[in-house]
């Protein structure tokens, strides 16, 4: 693969080049800290920031303009709720606390000893099944790509307002735990039955309203294969923040069907209208619009990103050569059947080499190189389609929805191409090298370390 670079920038330029901006957002920085001093979002707004309520409500706020800014109540939840570090995205496993975390509430403080859930509703023998019954059952071990549906959130404009994810939503551990199948049929599922409703112990307050965090599944989805009750990641106990002791795993849905420590199950003899079901995870274009249920996951791909992080912008610095670009493709309604990778902001594209995934449920490695010779600033990006024909948006705008959900747009990953990058860790203790221009180098020290 060879481009010409998007922008061609000396060095001298690169710390002239987001001057305006950053400068803007500074400003707005500074508006928005002003604001949250006095109490009054006045002058923010002004400054054409945003506007978070700061007390809890009964709906969620409008989406916002301002893709630029955050407000204090996202940084919390982002602080909160890591993503998966994209350095990882040549693993095929994703190593134990690499992958994402969404906490709705908080996290129970749950012991394992005498575990049990509770299985009723419209069946036959109702009963509770102790942890060490479950863990005796049939056991199977799946990775499973898993990605939460507010992925991408910050990718649209105006964006929804909740926890403001870009690609980082992911993660494919190794999940082990027993089929839920039998255990339905066990419990006899009576002729009304029309839905499997799943509660955790998680309880708190969303849209003004108090209840556990509990989805429900069409009796169909809830019996397929692949559906599990899990108990442990990468062959150790489910961490806290993950479910622990036992959780749902939904491997073609989005992640919020694959409900966290789990304390029951219900069978329904009529849909379930929770406020995480029928409020909550829907593609909606307004507020008065009820939507459509967030269900399977859209085809999407990732890309690790190559060389040396920028530590703010999170730019790329490369140097001219030969690199390997490489990720990860998925989808929760086919196979993936295509990947392609273009290094010119989309102009072009060519195909990706395509690895074999690590099982049914799990994510597809794709690879490819890219020869760049002239130093500028390039724009990558990976664009995947499935054996169900659907292909990966290049804009957010045709699949915009207010709760900013299913966000599966084409990423762009921005490089500069610069002759010496890398350099500077050849040696022990390291020798620093201007990569921005006005940047100030400090003497490295004038001892070296001998030790090999």
């Amino acid at each position: 693969m060879h481009d010409e670079p998007t922008t061609v920038l000396p060095t001298e330029e690169l710390s002239t080049v987001s001057g305006s901006t950053r400068r803007n957002f500074l400003a707005l920085g500074a508006a928005a800290a002003g604001a949250l001093a006095t109490g009054s979002f006045t002058s923010a707004q002004s400054a054409k920031c945003i506007d978070i309520p700061q007390r809890p409500t009964a709906k969620r706020p409008d989406p916002q303009p301002n893709q630029r800014v955050y407000s204090d109540k996202e940084t919390l939840l982002a602080f909160r709720n890591h993503g998966h570090f994209a350095e990882f995205l040549d693993q095929p496993v994703t190593p134990l606390g690499m992958h994402y975390l969404l906490v709705h509430f908080d996290v129970p403080n749950l012991s394992a000893d005498g575990y049990e859930i509770a299985i009723g509703g419209r069946v036959r023998t109702p009963k509770r099944v102790s942890l060490a019954d479950i863990k005796a059952r049939k056991q199977v071990t799946e990775p499973v790509i898993m990605e939460c549906a507010g992925t991408g959130r910050s990718t649209f404009q105006p964006r929804g307002i909740y926890v403001p994810w870009f690609k980082e939503a992911i993660g494919n551990y190794e999940w082990t735990g027993t089929p839920l199948r039998p255990l339905l049929e066990e419990a006899g599922l009576l002729d009304d039955a029309v839905e499997v409703l799943f509660t955790g112990w998680d309880t708190g307050v969303d849209l003004g309203v108090e209840h556990a965090f509990e989805r429900s599944l069409p009796i169909k989805e809830a019996l397929r294969d692949g559906v599990m009750l899990a108990w442990a990641q990468n062959g150790q106990p489910l961490l806290p923040q993950h479910g622990f002791p036992l959780r749902l795993i939904v491997p073609t849905w989005y992640g919020m069907a694959s409900v966290k420590w789990l304390r029951a199950i219900t069978v329904l003899n009529q849909p379930f209208k929770g406020v995480e079901q029928a409020k909550v995870y829907r593609y909606q274009k307004s507020a008065t619009d009820p939507g459509v249920p967030v269900t399977v996951k859209r085809v999407h791909s990732v890309m690790k990103p190559p060389g040396l992080a920028d530590a703010i912008s999170r730019y790329r610095f490369v140097a001219p050569g030969r690199h390997l670009l490489q990720g990860m493709a998925w989808s929760g309604t086919g196979a993936v059947r295509r990947v392609e990778v273009s290094t010119n902001g989309g102009r072009t594209w060519q195909d990706a080499q395509l690895g074999r995934p690590g099982g049914p449920y799990s994510w597809t490695p794709w690879r490819t190189e890219w020869q760049v010779s002239q130093p500028g600033e390039y724009v990558l990006s990976s664009r995947a389609t499935d054996t169900a024909g659907n292909i990966q948006p290049l804009s957010s705008a045709a699949i915009w929805n207010r709760q900013g959900m299913g966000g599966n747009v084409i990423e762009r990953i921005h490089v500069i191409v610069q002759a010496g990058v890398g350099q500077s860790g050849e040696q022990v203790p390291s020798r620093p090298r201007q990569a921005v221009a006005g940047a100030e180098v400090p003497p490295p020290p004038n001892v070296d370390n001998q030790v090999k």
